[in-house]
């Protein structure tokens, strides 16, 4: 066949395209340090003298001699540290996942999840090509029937989940184009709305990815009987 399917429109057109989630406790200020009451003034009265002498002898009273001590209050403890449960910390943003769109690892991760749905794509003649369709820009994934090529856009990098969605999705139309039994398709998915090539394809190739493993699908919610009948065509029964 020399033609392709566009993802999304739903007709048989030339290309098929995928397209676009301390509380810190002060321990109460340090406790008041009772301090011991300070001692009262010590006094000492020294003890009188008087002395008897001749009318002309003056007697003299020394004034009492007055001692006062005052006894220093002891140093302050210094107030305890002050001790309470850490501030607790935000918990650190968990790191954005993205892979790389170019390189080998990106080919090798693209490779990893075609063969992870155990159809021979490689015996098929299927190739990848991580980069945007040049004929008609920008869409996750490209499935180019005249070339066997699967064009998967940078765009489908931005988290694991869209980018096993959109390898298996196209895979799955290169399966299609492999059996060769398009009449049989429209069949197939008449019963869920689906009566025409283009929309046909589209609901199967969802249903084929789900049933390796890419998880929902872009175009409808495949039901568990639609992915059963899927399940059947892939192991080769068509009755």
């Amino acid at each position: 066949m020399g033609f392709a399917v566009v993802v999304g429109v739903f007709g048989l057109v030339g290309v098929h395209p995928a397209e676009s989630r301390a509380d810190a406790t002060t321990g109460d200020a340090a406790p008041v340090l009772e301090l011991p009451v300070p001692p009262p003034l010590l006094t000492t009265d020294p003890p009188t003298t008087t002395t008897t002498a001749p009318l002309d002898t003056t007697t003299t009273t020394g004034p009492p001699e007055t001692t006062t001590t005052t006894v220093p209050p002891p140093p302050a403890a210094p107030p305890p540290p002050t001790i309470g449960p850490p501030t607790p910390q935000p918990p650190p943003a968990a790191p954005v996942r993205r892979a790389a769109s170019t390189g080998p690892a990106a080919q090798a991760e693209v490779e990893a999840i075609a063969d992870s749905s155990r159809w021979n794509w490689r015996a098929a003649g299927v190739r990848f090509n991580l980069s945007f369709y040049p004929a008609d820009c920008c869409h996750w994934g490209v499935y180019e029937a005249a070339t066997s090529t699967i064009w998967v856009g940078p765009t489908a990098f931005e988290d694991q989940n869209r980018l096993r969605y959109v390898v298996l999705h196209e895979l799955a139309h290169a399966w299609q184009y492999r059996q060769n039994r398009f009449a049989q398709f429209i069949s197939d998915y008449t019963a869920w709305g689906f009566g025409t090539i283009g929309p046909a394809l589209e609901a199967g190739a969802d249903c084929v990815a789900n049933v390796w493993g890419a998880g929902g699908g872009h175009y409808w919610n495949c039901p568990p009987d639609a992915r059963a009948l899927a399940t059947r065509r892939l192991a080769g029964d068509w009755r």
